[in-house]
């Protein structure tokens, strides 16, 4: 039977909340009573007179009892977890077909129960309006119903299907075993999660198709999904930063708790616990320079995961609702560990650099500033760092990443700045070269062994909003092409580019065309990593990148390009 608009639009989940209290409380009376024949099945065995062959057979015969009791509660559970995952389910598509009815019936169209929508003729003036939009308005409202109905119709066969496992195996009495009562739990709750997938955009869908559906739901729908899915929440782009974040702090103590429950852990391993527990450390404010709970600014945490080395998104300050947004990518040796730490460190600097700038101008703090790690930053141990290959990898996500804050921002659009380091200020060249180019304002790129082009121009942003901060000592941005180290390599080949580069031309060359800003010369052991006021050194590299954050690009000190 297949759900049309009418029973979907009358149908009542609500019931079935109802139903699986009903089986939560038969379960807990039912657990009750196992408890109390287990005890007497231990008196019996261990604390009575009883003896012998009789004494033997009863206390296996209530084991065995004691062991449907058991399975028999697990199965109620099971009944409670499905019929309430159903509810939630059919609750959420019938939402978003009543908004979708309601939207149609105030623009004056009707809607039939098969889900098509029609809608009176064009008048004669609609006829030359060019912006008359009724067909389409009522194809858009058309799709979203028959989405619904989609999502309701699939919940409905999925649901009665494992109903029907689950009494097959009461009635035949297998299904009160622990084992497979256990089986159907487990089952009823992978498929909450399974139904909940369901109703997303789909994996390719956009980050502004994302929020837009995220927008579609109710304060109360939204909220349910985080606490009961986070892991369809936290790293999704097109979600708002509050939501991400609290999806990700449910998700972290789980991933900390996964990894301490492995037996036996590799090196890798390791080092992703390592840098779980110095992010929920930082959350947890055992960092002197920030991040304590209820502090300005505020720190969010906008992704956590375990793929590859290990990802992390944290933001200082929300980008939803700051005026300028800057996202950091760094380079070579970054890792999770570092991300709670130093690394986040220097995100905060780079926010309260931008504050100060603002203030120096006569204007009002207004920065989120977030570290991006949602790539394998590349190991000074492998050779990873001499290819573009993770760059490559990496751009998209970025790209992504970008694209749903532009998504969920309110109001005026902020001012995003795109900062690369050392080796991500080539993935931040390669996600700038990417069809539609990169939705920021502003590059800036420190310590950069080249962006894979050779010139700022190619970036998308205009060579005026490319910035480049290079230190004299450094030695990745004074990395030579790989023409000079490798004869016959035709790529790059410094001996036809004065400027060459291990990736491109030399972002800090006078060929490339950005803005170079002045930065100390530093040393070659400590110069690519002082661009970020690191130990208050860098000299007058973090304040102009400050400036150029806070939309102050004008204040910034040069540099000739070399």
């Amino acid at each position: 039977m297949t759900v049309d608009v009418r029973q979907l639009q009358n149908a009542q989940p609500a019931r079935l909340h109802a139903a699986a209290d009903a089986y939560d409380s038969l379960g807990r009376a039912n657990g009750e009573h196992f408890e109390a024949v287990k005890e007497a099945v231990r008196w019996i065995s261990h604390g009575g007179n009883w003896t012998g062959t009789a004494a033997e057979a009863a206390t296996n015969r209530l084991n065995r009892t004691n062991a449907k009791l058991d399975g028999s509660h697990t199965a109620m559970q099971a009944m409670g977890v499905l019929l309430r995952e159903a509810a939630d389910a059919f609750e959420l598509a019938q939402s978003k077909l009543l908004d979708a009815i309601d939207e149609a019936i105030h623009a004056g169209f009707t809607v039939s129960d098969d889900g098509a929508i029609t809608y009176p003729p064009a008048a004669a003036a609609d006829r030359h309006d060019p912006d008359y939009d009724a067909p389409k308005r009522a194809k858009s409202l058309a799709d979203r119903i028959n989405r619904a109905l989609a999502e309701a119709n699939s919940a409905d066969q999925a649901v009665a299907s494992r109903l029907k496992k689950i009494t097959e195996g009461a009635d035949a009495g297998y299904g009160v075993s622990p084992g497979a009562a256990g089986t159907d739990l487990n089952a009823a709750k992978d498929l909450g999660r399974q139904l909940t997938a369901a109703g997303w955009p789909p994996p390719d869908a956009s980050a502004v198709q994302v929020h837009d559906w995220w927008e579609g739901l109710s304060q109360a729908e939204q909220q349910k999904i985080v606490s009961q899915h986070p892991d369809l929440v936290g790293n999704r782009d097109g979600i708002p930063c509050v939501a991400r974040d609290q999806a990700n702090r449910i998700l972290l103590p789980r991933l900390i708790e996964q990894y301490r429950g492995k037996p036996q852990l590799s090196d890798e391993e390791r080092a992703k616990l390592a840098g779980f527990e110095n992010i929920q450390k930082r959350l947890d404010g055992g960092f002197e320079d920030g991040g304590r709970p209820g502090t300005d600014p505020p720190l969010f945490l906008m992704g956590i995961g375990d793929q590859g080395q290990g990802r992390a998104i944290l933001s200082w300050g929300n980008p939803d609702t700051a005026k300028h947004v800057s996202a950091l990518v760094p380079g070579l040796n970054s890792d999770l560990a570092g991300a709670g730490a130093g690394d986040a460190s220097t995100a905060l600097r780079i926010r309260q650099s931008a504050d100060q700038a603002a203030t120096a101008n006569g204007g009002s703090p207004d920065n989120a500033s977030i570290f991006w790690l949602g790539y394998d930053a590349p190991q000074l141990d492998g050779a990873s760092v001499l290819t573009k290959d993770r760059a490559v990898e990496g751009a998209a996500g970025y790209d992504q990443f970008l694209t749903g804050l532009r998504g969920t921002h309110e109001g005026v659009p902020a001012h995003v700045t795109s900062i690369g380091h050392s080796y991500g200020s080539l993935l931040v060249g390669q996600a700038a070269r990417r069809p539609g180019g990169l939705p920021a304002d502003d590059v800036i790129l420190v310590g950069s062994p080249g962006v894979g082009t050779d010139s700022a121009s190619k970036l998308g942003v205009g060579p005026d909003h490319v910035y480049v901060g290079a230190a004299k000592a450094d030695p990745v941005a004074g990395a030579p092409s790989r023409g000079l180290l490798i004869p016959g390599v035709a790529a790059y080949d410094s001996l036809t580019n004065p400027d060459g580069s291990w990736f491109g031309t030399d972002p800090a060359g006078s060929s490339f065309g950005g803005q170079r800003f002045s930065v100390a010369d530093g040393t070659f052991s400590d110069s690519h990593d002082n661009y970020f006021g690191k130990n208050g050194k860098g000299g007058d590299s973090l304040g102009n990148i400050g400036r150029i954050v806070s939309g102050n690009p004008q204040l910034i000190t040069r540099q000739e390009g070399r």
